[in-house]
C-alpha cells in the first residue's frame, strides 16, 4: 500500500438536502454521517462530524438550539416539523465548513498519480509550514493552518474555518499593501488631473 502509484479520490461534497418532513408534520427522514458528508479521511474527522450530526439531530429533536444547545425562547411550541427544519438550517452551514475543511485541509496525504497534484502538495506544504511559523511567532494570535487548528474540540467547523479565512484576508491584505508600498516607492504617486477631487465653486 505505502508503495502504491496511488490514485484520485473523488471531490469531498455534501447534501444540500439534510432533513424532509411529510406535510401534516408527522413523520420524517433526516440524514446523518457520510449519508450526508462525503470526504478522504485525510483530516480524520469522519466519526467525529458522524457523531456531531447525531447531537445536532438529538437537540433539534428536542426544540434546543443545535449550535449551542439552549433551549429555544418562542411563542409557539416547536413540532416535529419545525424540529427538522431547523436541524436542516442550523446545522448545514457547519456540514459546508466541514467540506471546506476536508478540501483545504490534507488533500495530498496519499501519493497523487498527477504532476499537478505534486505542485499542488508543495504548495500547501509551504503554506501549512507558513502559517505555522506565523502561529509561533506571533506567539499564537495567528492561527495555524485550518488542519491543525481543527484538532481543538472547543471549536465548531464553522470556527476554525473563519479564522482561516481571516488569516488569508490579513495575508492578502499586507501582501497587496506591500506591493503598492513597492510601486510608490519606485514610481511615485500618480499625478491628479488639476482640480481633480477639488469642490466646484459657483461664480
Amino acid at each position: 500500500f505505502a508503495k502504491a502509484e496511488g490514485t484520485r479520490f473523488p471531490p469531498c461534497q455534501y447534501s444540500r438536502g439534510m432533513a424532509i418532513c411529510d406535510d401534516d408534520g408527522t413523520c420524517g427522514v433526516a440524514l446523518v454521517g457520510d449519508a450526508i458528508h462525503a470526504f478522504p479521511p485525510d483530516i480524520g474527522q469522519g466519526v467525529n462530524s458522524g457523531l456531531a450530526d447525531v447531537v445536532a439531530l438529538d437537540r433539534a429533536l428536542r426544540g434546543l438550539d443545535t449550535v449551542t444547545g439552549e433551549e429555544i425562547k418562542s411563542e409557539e411550541s416547536p413540532s416535529f416539523k419545525s424540529n427538522l427544519e431547523r436541524y436542516q438550517k442550523q446545522h448545514e452551514p457547519e456540514i459546508a465548513a466541514l467540506i471546506r475543511l476536508a478540501r483545504f485541509g490534507a488533500p495530498f496525504q496519499y501519493k497523487q498519480p498527477h504532476r499537478i497534484d505534486r505542485l499542488r502538495l508543495k504548495l500547501w506544504t509551504a503554506n501549512v509550514v507558513f502559517r505555522l511559523l506565523l502561529n509561533k511567532l506571533t506567539f499564537g494570535i495567528v492561527p495555524p493552518q485550518c488542519m491543525l487548528l481543527s484538532l481543538k474540540p472547543e471549536l465548531t467547523f464553522r470556527q476554525v474555518m473563519r479564522r482561516s479565512d481571516l488569516t488569508s484576508r490579513s495575508i492578502k491584505a499586507l501582501l497587496l499593501g506591500w506591493i503598492g508600498w513597492l510601486l510608490v516607492g519606485k514610481f511615485g504617486l500618480p499625478k491628479l488631473p488639476y482640480g481633480f477631487g477639488l469642490p466646484v465653486l459657483g461664480m
